[in-house]
């Protein structure tokens, strides 16, 4: 993250360094925050917004926008050199990252059959993972 006009601080690095510790995780700014916090790490709030900003242009990390108007936008380490969908479950929150042959043959269908090139850092596919599903089909 070392472009010209642009800094690192401790408190940054910080940041960059839990993402690293939990980079299957998708965490939003205020969960960012308490954890650093209870890593007794002091770094404030404007700090954890600005370096996800950065660390999101960057590429480092991905923000995945909200599903409601009551959501909030959350991030995740990323650490794949090629694109990909990926599928959050709308009851626990559990993302996926869609690798198989299928999604390519989606993304070739949404360009020649609509005219659309996929944005796949902004393209979320929302449903149930199989355990929520499971416990639904039980109540």
């Amino acid at each position: 993250m070392s472009t010209r006009g642009s800094y690192q601080t401790r408190q940054q690095e910080a940041v960059v360094q839990l993402f690293h510790q939990r980079p299957e995780d998708c965490l939003s700014a205020e969960e960012v925050y308490q954890l650093l916090d209870a890593q007794g790490l002091t770094v404030g709030k404007t700090t954890v917004y600005r370096s996800l900003t950065r660390l999101c242009e960057g590429g480092a990390l991905r923000r995945y926008a909200p599903q409601g108007s009551g959501d909030c936008a959350r991030f995740q380490l990323n650490p794949c050199s090629e694109s990909h969908l990926h599928i959050r479950c709308v009851a626990c929150g559990a993302l996926e990252h869609l690798h198989c042959g299928e999604m390519e043959q989606f993304k070739q269908h949404i360009h020649q059959s609509h005219g659309f090139t996929l944005d796949e850092g902004q393209t979320m596919l929302y449903g149930r993972c199989k355990e929520c599903s499971r416990k639904e089909q039980t109540k």
